[in-house]
């Protein structure tokens, strides 16, 4: 079992990781797994493991609005980051920001569930893949 999550440390919000053989005890590497300055942002937040192509990747949405991706491989123990996973449209429905992405397929067609918009004025967007 794998566990993401973001952690504020001294106040910069960071991705973590921990692990458990069993889903129920956890131990934590106290190493952030992907930095903010990665990306080129001052906080990130809300990750989402994706295993593709035979590797894993984290995606995130950062401060500025957009969603990023970053490689950690299989074994967590590589950090390549990728970029712009999904630029927020300056329009609906993301208005700017497009963050806290989750994935799910249905029929063989991949789906990304996103929250879209400001804060207080969120909704829920759905994309497809084509």
């Amino acid at each position: 079992y794998v566990m993401l999550f973001m952690a504020n440390q001294n106040g910069v919000r960071r991705i973590f990781w921990g692990w458990s053989s069993t889903g129920k005890n956890f131990q934590f590497d106290p190493t952030p797994l992907v930095w903010p300055s990665d990306a080129g942002q001052g906080h990130i937040s809300a990750p989402h493991l994706l295993k593709r192509n035979n590797t894993c990747y984290v995606v995130y949405h950062g401060d500025g609005g957009d969603m990023h991706l970053t490689e950690v491989g299989n074994s967590f123990d590589r950090k390549v980051y990728l970029g712009v996973f999904h630029n927020s449209l300056s329009g609906a429905p993301d208005n700017g920001r497009a963050a806290a992405a989750s994935f799910g397929s249905d029929g063989g067609v991949q789906y990304m569930f996103y929250e879209a918009g400001q804060r207080s004025a969120t909704t829920i967007a759905v994309a497809r893949a084509v």
